[in-house]
């Protein structure tokens, strides 16, 4: 799995969409047609839009209606505000017939744009424009939360079959952005069938985690070079509750389970041993999974590094030897993971990467001196340096300034506010069990010593 082809589902430019020369250029008079038709179509679609604009969805259907029908390249928000019309009434209706018609219509509606998505795409402003993936990705959102209800044919496994091809497809041809809800569900399905068959969906289960945490942590990282602060802040209230929903989910899930996945890639590993996209796929998905201190993960790193060294072997190779408490090569392997990087932008990221590994292994003090190394390549990555020093604070139990640096790491990276946000919480928590601790501790000790002076009373009176 390749991860930097499924982020550009959240930043593509508008040259990777197909268009249609056929609208290219056009006015919405021109792609309506001409004659009594247009006439209606024009009259309607000012109704539709006048009912959408006052939340009058009931009235608006059938002047949208005759505008999908008649003109449907007239104009994009009879697609957009159309999907969210029939979702109100259909949310709405309490007849089970009117409601399956509706629900028949929402999907209809994601399978016209589809269709028609090139000519649409030509004439649609750049930050409109989508690519095939992020509409059926929106379509099996819909489908998730209506058809278990509505469709007879409904089942987890053609639910998840919609979401993995829309995936599919971002990952191949990429999209504007799909949003954090539509994500969440993503993962909150394969969860449900991770649930159904935890043996034999759980490597999948893992992928599909690991690609949803990745594209928020993608999208947050957005957020900190926003062009400003109220369009940062509107991308951390979409995804960071994603993000947090997700980690929820995969901490509930217990797919995590050491033995059960060093059971999935262990003979996986020497199978695959001459696969480097196997191969980097299994350590990214170990090392997300605290398996990277594991004799299989070692094995793939050696495999990978054979075939072509990288980052990711170097680091895994690093690892190894120092488990085998091989200080100097441990080092020598830390630094080729960063010499393997042709950017300082890049250096920095891996200087974080090995900082997060040395603290895994125990070692906090080399584990700081590259978080430093990586401030020092690249400033802009100070907010998530900080967050990982308040980490290693918190392990030390120095939680006063573990909250300093949390403060500290939302200062420097407003991206990091909701994580740092929740670690400040837990940090603050601990302190005030120790505290009740303490004060209880404290009483009984007194109290301890109040009877023992009063025994020693007691027995100087007998004598």
């Amino acid at each position: 799995m390749n991860i930097k082809y499924f982020a550009t589902l959240v930043s593509l430019t508008a040259a990777s969409v197909p268009a249609c020369a056929q609208y290219e250029g056009t006015r919405f008079d021109d792609r309506i047609g001409h004659g009594q038709d247009s006439i209606e179509v024009r009259q309607n679609m000012s109704l539709f839009q006048q009912f959408i604009g006052q939340q009058d969805y009931k009235n608006a259907y059938d002047p949208w209606k005759v505008v999908f029908t008649k003109a449907p390249f007239a104009q994009l928000s009879i697609y957009t505000n159309g999907v969210f019309m029939i979702a109100n009434l259909l949310t709405q209706e309490t007849d089970a017939a009117k409601k399956k018609a509706y629900f028949d219509e929402l999907m209809g509606i994601y399978d016209t744009r589809l269709k028609n998505l090139d000519g649409l795409n030509s004439f649609a402003r750049a930050d409109k424009q989508v690519a095939p993936g992020e509409v059926l990705a929106r379509k099996a959102y819909d489908y998730a939360c209506y058809a278990p209800n509505l469709d007879k044919s409904y089942s987890l496994d053609k639910t998840y079959n919609m979401f993995r091809e829309a995936i599919d497809m971002i990952k191949q041809s990429g999209a504007t952005e799909i949003q954090g809800f539509v994500l969440d569900m993503f993962v909150a399905v394969s969860y449900e069938k991770y649930k159904q068959d935890n043996n034999g969906f759980r490597e999948q289960f893992l992928t599909d985690y690991l690609e949803g945490r990745e594209v928020c942590e993608y999208m947050l990282e957005k957020a900190r070079t926003a062009s400003s602060e109220a369009q940062a802040k509107k991308i951390v209230e979409q995804y960071d509750p994603t993000l947090a929903h997700i980690e929820t989910m995969f901490a509930e899930s217990k797919a995590a389970d050491r033995e059960q996945i060093l059971a999935i890639f262990g003979p996986k590993v020497e199978a695959n041993k001459d696969n480097l996209a196997y191969l980097k796929s299994a350590l990214q998905l170990m090392a997300a999974n605290d398996c990277d201190d594991s004799e299989i993960y070692y094995k793939a790193a050696e495999y990978a590094y054979k075939i072509e060294p990288s980052y990711e072997s170097a680091i895994g190779t690093a690892q190894k030897y120092s488990k085998e408490g091989k200080t100097a090569e441990s080092i020598q392997y830390y630094d080729k993971a960063l010499e393997l990087c042709k950017t300082n932008e890049n250096k920095a990221v891996i200087s974080v990467k090995v900082a997060n590994a040395l603290a895994k292994s125990g070692d906090v003090s080399k584990a700081y001196s590259y978080l430093n190394k990586a401030e020092g390549f690249n400033p802009d990555v100070a907010g998530k340096c900080n967050f990982i020093r308040a980490q290693l604070l918190t392990t030390e139990h120095k939680f006063g300034e573990a909250i300093a640096m949390c403060d500290k790491a939302t200062q420097a990276d407003i991206s990091l506010s909701g994580a740092a946000g929740r670690l400040k919480s837990k940090i603050q928590e601990v302190q005030r069990k120790n505290a009740e601790y303490q004060k209880a501790n404290a009483e009984y000790e007194a109290e301890k010593a109040k009877r023992k002076k009063e025994e020693d009373f007691w027995k100087a009176g007998k004598q």
